[in-house]
């Protein structure tokens, strides 16, 4: 075996993750020219929801995705609140997404 194989190889893989990275960017182009041109259905619902509620929804993620990993999650989160490491508005929404993540659990 050559060092010439070995750096053949390694430009391979190199040349395969730029491959696969390209390919996700298109993906994610796709999507999101999608959900521009697609309306918003249910812009008229986030007004009804009160503010924790807006609070959580605008993370932009599930209540569900806190479930999987919640020991994880609690402990993560416990640790930067006691470093003082979130930003107030962060902690807020935080704990309005977990608020109407445990309300959705019962």
């Amino acid at each position: 075996m050559s060092v010439r194989q070995k750096q053949w190889t390694k430009e391979k893989e190199v040349t395969e993750l730029r491959t696969g990275i390209d390919e996700l960017k298109q993906q994610v182009r796709a999507v999101d020219a999608a959900a521009v041109t697609s309306p918003n259905v249910h812009s008229h619902e986030f007004d009804k929801l009160n503010p924790t509620e807006q609070s959580a929804a605008s993370l932009g993620v599930s209540p569900n995705n806190w479930k999987p990993i919640a020991f994880l999650n609690n402990h993560h989160y416990q640790q930067l609140l006691n470093a003082n490491m979130l930003d107030d508005n962060l902690a807020r929404r935080i704990e309005a997404y977990r608020a109407v993540a445990s309300s959705t659990a019962a």
